[in-house]
């Protein structure tokens, strides 16, 4: 009998053509919006994609989540934090913005 081990799905980052912001997939799911430095020195910003989530809201997060949900500092720290370049982890210390 052979044994079938479960299908790890990975992330990817999907630029889109018609919008600044990316699309972040795990598998074939809408896992989050990744929204780009809004000015110079400001955070990557994460957000849970909400087809995918439809009762998360920020209402309830505390004042420090408020208005980002996940800020990185850089693309490679995003890119680290999903697990797309792990090969570099060791090389991007990961500090989330401020």
């Amino acid at each position: 009998m052979a044994v079938t081990m479960p299908r790890r799905h990975a992330y990817r980052i999907e630029t889109l053509t018609y919008s600044t912001t990316s699309l972040v997939w795990l598998g074939t799911r809408k896992a989050a919006i990744l929204f780009p430095p809004a000015h110079e020195g400001a955070p990557y910003q994460l957000y849970p994609h909400p087809d995918t989530y439809p009762g998360l809201t920020f209402a309830g997060l505390p004042a420090p989540l408020q208005p980002d949900f996940m800020p990185f500092a850089s693309l490679d720290e995003v890119r680290v934090f999903l697990g797309l370049c792990p090969e570099r982890a060791g090389d991007i210390p990961l500090t989330l913005a401020a």
